[in-house]
This record gives structure tokens, sequence and C-alpha cells, in this order.
């Protein structure tokens, strides 16, 4: 994912491209903000995913650690965001706000558009936009007034209200220390930047804080959404009609398919 490439050494440079590239993306958010208004959702994952399935939103447990999603383009030039539900949910939603961005974003190349591990200047407008639609301004004082002593507990604790990942919630909360003049808190976030936690570590330490277990989980959601429903549409109305059939049966074919790969997850074995 592309958050594992930002790490304590380049922390300080992916700020400075923050801050050239904020004036942007602030226009960008005022730009959803208006959009937004039809949805009556008030959380900003659910607004992501609802604002996705409205896009044909196809979601599968994919066993790739390093895939996050991608932007698909179908013959008929719709555009189909496609989310790898093996990740944690908190990924899953930071995810969807990125693909959200290159969804609205006029004149970007979307075709077979992935989010892998690539670092360019396109992929950090994305994953700005997604940390800000998910982390908010009271990010700083929210963590600075925490009684836990240990920052991983902060931090997770964050994660859990936010509902956004470990590093972006770093990353955000090391814009505000440099804004504050926090040098001991630039110096705590560097120390704990690249830790390293398996989900299993996550789901242990969110039980012990008594937080949200299920946000550091994959969901493992097999859904095809308004493409099978309207494959089922077309087909009824068309029922002689072998594209509308064949695409049908496509569908189902994939859906079986994953459905035996979330079984495969869900059971341990594969990873």
């Amino acid at each position: 994912m592309i958050l594992l490439r930002i790490t304590s050494a380049n922390l300080d440079e992916t700020v400075k491209l923050n801050r050239k590239i904020e004036n942007e993306i602030q226009r960008h958010i005022a730009f959803m903000n208006r959009h937004l208004a039809k949805y009556e959702i008030h959380s900003p994952e659910k607004q992501a995913l609802q604002i996705l399935k409205d896009h044909y939103l196809i979601q599968l447990p994919i066993p790739d650690p390093d895939w996050g999603g991608a932007i698909r383009e179908l013959p008929n030039g719709e555009k189909v965001p496609v989310i790898n539900t093996a990740q944690p949910r908190l990924y899953q939603y930071f995810i969807c706000w990125h693909e959200i961005y290159h969804l609205t974003v006029d004149n970007l190349p979307v075709v077979s558009h992935e989010i892998s591990t690539e670092f360019d200047l396109t992929e950090r407008k994305a994953d700005y936009f997604a940390s800000q639609m998910l982390i908010s301004k009271d990010l700083y004082p929210y963590f600075y007034h925490l009684k836990e002593e240990k920052f991983i507990h902060r931090a997770a604790i964050c994660m859990d209200l936010f509902k956004a990942p470990y590093k972006a919630i770093l990353i955000q909360l090391y814009e505000s220390a440099i804004t504050y003049q926090n040098t001991t808190l630039q110096e705590e976030i560097k120390a704990n930047f690249d830790l390293t936690f398996s989900v299993t570590d996550w789901i242990r330490l969110f039980k012990q804080l008594s937080l949200d277990e299920n946000l550091v989980k994959p969901s493992y959601t097999v859904d095809f959404g308004l493409l099978k429903y309207l494959a089922e549409e077309k087909e009824k109305e068309r029922p002689d009609d072998r594209v509308y059939e064949e695409t049908g049966q496509y569908i189902l074919k994939l859906e079986k398919k994953f459905l035996d790969v979330k079984g495969k997850l869900e059971r341990g074995k594969l990873s």
C-alpha cells in the first residue's frame, strides 16, 4: 500500500509535499462537501462506501497485503472501483477515499489505475485527500490530552476515533506538531513511526483498550453491488440476448471464486 512507502526517514519530505498540495486538496474537499450534501450520512467512512457504491463498487478479498484497490474502465467507459476487503477495515476506508479522489478529479488517467506501492505526486494527493476526509483538525488536541502513557495506546485510540490507519494518524499528527513547534512530540512520532504490527497484534491491543477490534480486522466482503443487479435486470428484460446472459454468468462465476477465497482466508489457508 502507498502508506507503507512512508517511513521516519522520508516523513519530513512527505510533510513538505503535503504543504505544497494543501491548497489544491482543500479546494477539492470544498467541491466534495457540496457533492456530499445529497448524502444524509454523517460518518466519513460510510459516506465513502456509498459514493463508491453509486459508481458500481466491487468488493473482493484479494490475498495480497500490498494491493489496496484499483479503478477499472469497462468497455462502455464506466469507471469501476475495486476494493480489497482482505485489508483491515481502517485501510479499506482510507482506500475508498483515495479512490474517490481519482474518480472525482478531472483529466486523470484512470484505465487500470492501481493502488499498490507506487509513490508519485498524484498518489500522494489522493492519500492526502483521504487523510483529510477521515481525520479532523481536532486530532492534535485530542491526542495531546489523552491520559494513556504509552504512545501506541494513544495512537490506537485515535485510529478508533477517526477510523484511519496508523501511519495516516501519525503523519497528520506530525504536521500539527511542527505547526505547534512541539519537538518532543515530533521525536516521539519518529521513534514510533516504523513499528510493525500484525493483524493479531492490533486486535490484541484494541481489545486491551476496549476499542472496536473490527476496525483492524479484514471484512472479506464479496460484493458485486450494482453490476450484479444491473446484469440480472438486463437479463430479465432481454432473456434472448446472450451478451447479458454471459455477463451474468461471468459475475456469478467470479462471485463463487471469491467466496471460496473468502472461506480459505477466514480459515487461515491463504495469507
